[in-house]
């Protein structure tokens, strides 16, 4: 059995034996400091929200705490083809928007190229008995939306 040591306990909680993150993993530090946020506890929501929408990676890592204590916490990297955690966080809507197939407008679009109000062209639509596809695509800054599309061949068809 050894003895105890004190001068060699207190080098040990005295010294800089931080473990740090693998190359590439942030921590919620990082996080914190790249999101431009106040406290670390929004930085960790923020990145629990982007790892549950797919667009991080996680893993546990070990730390040492400035009390010499070992801690477990979370490191997160950016999932490709993202690069960093900020360009993940405001491309957020982007990763989760569906893509329409060609050939599929909205009622908008339509009101547009014809120049008639969208209320006559919705009008003419109900009409004709066309049935909509809906499809979770961005709408300005207020995020994933289910819009309508129609195909425009069939809307179309109803302005000759």
């Amino acid at each position: 059995m050894r003895r105890f040591d004190p001068l060699a306990l207190i080098k040990a909680l005295r010294s800089e034996g931080d473990i740090p993150a693998p190359k590439g993993w942030f921590t919620v530090e990082q996080i914190r400091e790249e999101l431009r946020m106040s406290h670390t506890r929004n930085a960790s929501s923020r990145a629990l929200d982007l790892y549950r929408r797919g667009l991080l990676e996680r893993q546990p890592h070990r730390f040492k705490a400035k009390t010499g204590q070992c801690h477990m916490a979370y490191v997160y990297k950016p999932v490709p083809p993202y690069r960093t955690i900020a360009e993940a966080a405001t491309r957020v809507f982007e990763h989760q928007e569906e893509t329409v197939p060609k050939g599929w407008v909205r009622i908008v679009d339509v009101s547009v190229k014809v120049k008639l109000s969208d209320v006559s062209v919705r009008t003419r639509i109900a009409r004709a008995g066309l049935k909509p596809r809906y499809f979770k695509t961005r709408r300005g800054i207020i995020g994933i939306h289910r819009n309508a599309y129609y195909l425009e061949s069939a809307v179309m068809a109803l302005f000759r």
